[in-house]
Order: structure tokens, then C-alpha cells, then sequence
């Protein structure tokens, strides 16, 4: 299992970018199972609708599929439907235990979550945060035992 950052599913969901088109797919056919929160769900699922209209995509078409795959069973979710109705993106970055998260680790509050939830299931984090998680990835690492890896790096592991 490995969380995939919300930045990689939407790049792939926008076909923006093809290694994460390519690690989607290696997601639909069983090679690695994702695990999803409410959070990760929320970022996308908000992402994909603010793009999608500016873009002038068929954004119902583009949330049904993120659904239907969410609820595939190679995918983990970590959540219910009242769990993701509930999720305010700035109010779980504004939480306490993720803005100290962020501090201790010297990594953006919006990716706390993010991080926690790799540290939780001791799974490995694929992101293209390269702001934020990439560049101090080998101190998150020591710290905390979470490996953060580049869509490249997964796609070659794989």
C-alpha cells in the first residue's frame, strides 16, 4: 500500500501529466493499492471541479469516475460519506496537531495531513510536491520513518 499525494491524482484525472497517468494505471491494475482519506478525497475532488470548469471539462463525468474508482476495492479508503461531507479543507489544515506536524517537520500545514496518514498505515508517500515534501523528504524520513518518493521514483520501483 502507499498514499498517493492529491496533486498526483489530480494530474492524472486532468491527464496533465502522463507518469502520473501511468501510476493511476498501474493503480487499476492491482500493482499498488492506494490508501485515500477524506482529506486526500476533498483536495481532489475540489481540484478536479475548480480546473475542470475553467478548462471547460464535463466535470459531473470527471467527479462519477473519481467516485467509482474510490469505491473499487484496490483502492483503501479511510473514510465514509458523512466523513468526506464533513471535511473543510482549511479547517484540517488549521488543526492544531497538523499545524504542529508542519512546524516539527518543516513542511507546508496543507500537507500534514498527508504525511500523518503515510505515517499511520507505515506505508511509503509518492508526491510531486517538490515545495514542500520532496525537497526534505530525507529528514521526514528520519524523523518520522516515512519514505517520500517522485512519481519517476515509484514508476521505477515498480
Amino acid at each position: 500500500m502507499i498514499v498517493i499525494d492529491s496533486c498526483v491524482w489530480i494530474h492524472a484525472f486532468l491527464k496533465t501529466d502522463d507518469n502520473c497517468i501511468s501510476l493511476l494505471k498501474k493503480v487499476l491494475d492491482g500493482d499498488i493499492k492506494p490508501i485515500v482519506s477524506a482529506y486526500i478525497a476533498k483536495e481532489i475532488s475540489d481540484n478536479i471541479v475548480f480546473e475542470g470548469r475553467k478548462s471547460g471539462k464535463n466535470v459531473d463525468l470527471m467527479q462519477t469516475a473519481i467516485w467509482s474508482l474510490f469505491r473499487e476495492p484496490y483502492i483503501k479508503t479511510t473514510f465514509t460519506p458523512l466523513d468526506y461531507d464533513n471535511v473543510v479543507l482549511r479547517e484540517v489544515k488549521g488543526r492544531a496537531e497538523n499545524n504542529a506536524l508542519a512546524k516539527a517537520l518543516r513542511i507546508e500545514p496543507k500537507d500534514a495531513p498527508i504525511v500523518a496518514l503515510a505515517y499511520h498505515y507505515s506505508v511509503p508517500l509518492v508526491t510531486m510536491d517538490v515545495k514542500s515534501l520532496l525537497n526534505i523528504k530525507e529528514r521526514i524520513s528520519e524523523l518520522i520513518d516515512v519514505d517520500i518518493f517522485t512519481v519517476d521514483e515509484m514508476l521505477d520501483i515498480l
